[in-house]
């Protein structure tokens, strides 16, 4: 009947301040008084430490969140699901093959002198972090806010804190919304959320292109009226 209760049970971490473990479990479950989760480091003979879970949002997930002490890539967790009092199954888990970094932080954007949006962001690790400095490669996704389902995703595979979104993919009199997200090459285990989102309008603002596009179809059609004037001159 325990084993019955708990589903896809994984763990993740931003490897830097937290471990995070979930389980699926049927609703009304009670997390913190029917589950009790015990961990400890693998290389060191210590006592085990308890991890008391929360509900998720939906009711339907545990949540552990463990706060280690350090991150190396040789740390492994030894853990221990409990219960109502009743050990479920050890779990190993290797903090450096579960990483899932945290969202870049920090988004702008500005319009270029060519037109173009200029799209940037930061790294949301401390130079002290493990991850700080580490190879990483970005997403970038944009749409026009009135259709969210359009989007555009744009990946970026060479060390850089910014996109320039051009505007000949962009539609002229539009509000445009725009989030990032990263993976880190060495740790690629998870892509972190998207980021917070930055929106931007892009104006309509009529250039020599639009004026030739609007002129020819113009030009022809008086060139015909004229002829068909001509036409009708001549022949009376």
């Amino acid at each position: 009947v325990a084993a019955g209760r708990v589903q896809e049970f994984a763990c993740f971490t931003d490897y830097d301040k937290e471990l995070v473990c979930h389980w699926k479990v049927p609703a009304q479950t009670n997390c913190s008084k029917e589950f009790l989760l015990y961990y400890r480091k693998n290389f060191f003979n210590l006592p085990n430490r308890v991890c008391i879970p929360e509900n998720g949002k939906d009711n339907l997930k545990c949540t552990c969140t463990i706060y280690p002490d350090y991150f190396v890539s040789g740390l492994t967790y030894i853990l221990a699901l409990q219960f109502n009092g009743t050990d479920m199954w050890n779990y190993t888990v290797i903090p450096a093959l579960v990483v899932k970094p945290r969202a870049p932080k920090n988004l702008a954007i500005g319009k270029a002198e060519n037109g173009n949006f200029n799209l940037s962001w930061e790294e949301s690790y401390s130079p002290s972090s493990m991850l700080s400095g580490q190879p990483v490669i970005y997403e970038v996704k944009y749409w026009r806010k009135q259709h969210p389902t359009e989007v555009s995703v744009k990946a970026i595979n060479y060390q850089a804190k910014s996109f320039e979104i051009t505007a000949s993919s962009l539609r002229r009199g539009y509000d445009y919304v725009a989030s990032v997200r990263c993976n880190y090459t060495d740790y690629p285990a998870y892509w972190s959320e998207w980021s917070e989102v930055v929106e931007f309008h892009y104006n309509y603002q009529v250039t020599a292109e639009d004026i030739l596009q609007m002129a020819v179809p113009v030009a022809c059609i008086l060139v015909m009226a004229v002829s068909v004037i001509c036409y009708f001159c001549f022949t009376k």
